[in-house]
């Protein structure tokens, strides 16, 4: 009964580490220049759909390999931050 290969924790790692990458280049925007405001705004405040860029094609090839258990995780590791994500806006603009 094997369900794929590859590991849901390394998928969740691949998700969140390309997730600080994104925060940190959405920081360097802001301290780069005022004029960069609106993507810094983008990459930060709508993490969770901007995500949705590398985190399909990473999703495919992973299918693609064979490592169904690190792409599930993969998924799993966008969905929660599309919800913490939706949550945090929810809070704001309440």
């Amino acid at each position: 009964m094997n369900d794929g290969r590859g590991s849901i924790i390394a998928g969740f790692a691949i998700c969140w580490l390309l997730n600080i990458a994104q925060l940190g280049t959405g920081w360097l925007l802001l301290v780069a220049d005022v004029r960069m405001l609106p993507a810094y705004y983008v990459l930060i405040g709508a993490v969770g759909l901007v995500q949705a860029g590398y985190v399909v094609p990473i999703w495919r090839v992973l299918v693609r390999k064979g490592k169904s258990r690190t792409a599930r995780g993969v998924l799993i590791a966008a969905g929660i931050t599309v919800l913490l994500n939706a949550v945090a806006a929810a809070v704001v603009l309440k």
